[in-house]
């Protein structure tokens, strides 16, 4: 939207912040990329796509992370004298029909669909439990749940 917006600057009130009304909806923005710490887990889009990007996001960057940029499903996880440090790859939400991915140009991928549950502590502790999606379906705390009715 924003490289819209610039393109065509009539159209000021098209860019991201104006148009999803981030202020007006009292949503903290923050800029693409930039990481979001909540307890002792740090949120961001991510910045990887090796085979074991979940290992290379952890060790690069030392903390617990959740990111989705590679749009698959990995966890890794490392012991350290303070305790374990895990990196999560959750996934994603879009279509991903063949018809919707013509960007692909038919390349196969190990792309997944999912989501996770946070749980914190008082502490700042925190427990990720993975929901994995399966053509459109998914259970979560004993109920299943069908997103194709």
């Amino acid at each position: 939207m924003d490289n819209f917006a610039n393109k065509y600057p009539y159209l000021s009130d098209y860019s991201f912040f104006k148009a999803c009304k981030i202020k007006e909806r009292g949503y903290k923005y923050t800029e693409y990329n930039l990481p979001i710490q909540v307890g002792k887990l740090v949120f961001f889009h991510g910045a990887f796509a090796t085979t074991y990007h979940a290992k290379k996001h952890l060790e690069t960057y030392g903390e617990n992370v959740i990111y989705g940029h590679t749009h698959d499903l990995q966890r890794h996880t490392q012991t350290k004298l303070g305790g374990n440090i895990a990196a999560w790859s959750l996934g994603c939400l879009k279509n991903m029909s063949h018809e919707d991915n013509r960007w692909l140009r038919g390349r196969l991928h190990n792309w997944a669909h999912a989501f996770a549950v946070v749980d914190w502590f008082d502490n700042g502790e925190f427990k990720v439990e993975v929901v994995e999606i399966i053509d459109g379906k998914t259970t979560l705390w004993g109920e299943i749940i069908d997103g194709n009715n």
